[in-house]
């Protein structure tokens, strides 16, 4: 059903997702001046690749270059992209201008001024205000490419959605949740786990696809431990707690599932409005309350209470407070699973 796909939205970046501040790296073209403008390296790195297969393909003999300019020496920007003997297209990476030292300031100033042809020049600034009227210049003059990252789970999907839009493919969303739950703790992971999906897989990706793949990873294990705990599944929960162990998931990781779960699950027990509207509060994505609120109405507000002591016990216990760590959290899984409905 097309309810459940990230990728059937077409006219936008989706609900959640982050304002942007320039061009998406997906689409960005060859132009004489590029910017690079923020901290997060991987989208860097594929807008650069993006730049350098485009001008390749024009231009097999490209000859590509960095610039440092925190130790450019005066005129070393207009050496590199001075026409050579043979005439070759040129592209030159600046990178980290709030390190730039004055004299690369003084030539990227004057280089402006110039228009000098068959070179790309690329800068790259992932923050500070170091070379204020070179940035400003660059952002009237400039292809400016947002390379900011993704600050919560809500940006994360629609990273997911738009890698998979823009490959013309489509992952549901259920499957677009677990893959940002199992991969997302970086950028980079979470692009590297959408390619291998769309290389590895035919047609639409689903959920069960990416617990195949991904249902190991430490993040994924934990919190399907903690799901099935505080849903009542009390075998089920225990199951996936030794597995889980077996496999080299802490039992803090656990403990840190369970209490992140713990918390959602006591917000929205006494909670009588829209679970979106407690979202900014915990820290967490709507997205997440809403999937949280249907098992919060199993639970009595007491009884989360008590869950949030059990795990609060179980954490000091698997950080120190216990010879036997695993079957402290152990114990607290059952006594989460077996506290709902009560």
């Amino acid at each position: 059903m097309a309810s459940q796909r990230t990728g059937t939205q077409r006219g936008g970046a989706g609900r959640g997702a982050k304002k942007t501040d320039g061009q998406d790296f997906r689409g960005v073209e060859p132009a004489p001046l590029i910017l690079l403008k923020g901290n997060e390296d991987y989208l860097a790195s594929r807008a650069l690749d993006r730049i350098k297969q485009a001008l390749r393909a024009e231009h097999p003999d490209l000859e590509f270059s960095r610039l440092d300019v925190a130790n450019a020496a005066p005129g070393e920007l207009f050496t590199l992209t001075s026409p050579s003997l043979f005439g070759e297209a040129r592209l030159v990476l600046a990178e980290d201008l709030a390190a730039m030292n004055d004299t690369f300031l003084a030539d990227a100033l004057a280089y402006l001024e110039e228009k000098p042809e068959d070179v790309t020049l690329m800068l790259r600034h992932s923050g500070g205000n170091r070379g204020k009227k070179l940035l400003d210049a660059l952002a009237k003059r400039a292809v400016v490419v947002d390379c900011a990252g993704a600050r919560n789970d809500n940006e994360k999907l629609d990273f997911v959605r738009r890698e998979f839009r823009a490959a013309g493919r489509e992952i549901h969303a259920d499957g677009a949740r677990a893959l940002v739950a199992a991969a997302g703790s970086t950028l980079s992971d979470l692009g590297g786990a959408c390619q291998q999906l769309m290389a590895d897989i035919s047609g639409d990706i689903t959920e069960e696809d990416v617990d195949r793949y991904h249902g190991g990873r430490v993040e994924a294990s934990a919190f399907k431990v903690a799901d099935a705990a505080f849903e009542g599944r009390r075998e089920a929960a225990t199951r996936l707690y030794r597995h889980a162990i077996a496999t080299g998931v802490s039992p803090i990781a656990v403990t840190a599932a369970l209490a992140r779960k713990g918390r959602h699950i006591a917000a929205l027990v006494d909670h009588r409005g829209s679970p979106a509207a407690l979202a900014s509060t915990l820290g967490a994505a709507p997205w997440q309350l809403q999937q949280v609120a249907e098992t919060a109405r199993r639970w009595h507000p007491l009884r989360a209470a008590e869950a949030i002591e059990a795990i609060a016990r179980a954490d000091a216990e698997a950080k120190g407070a216990s010879r036997t760590p695993e079957y402290a959290v152990e114990r607290a899984i059952t006594a989460i699973a077996s506290s709902v409905g009560r």
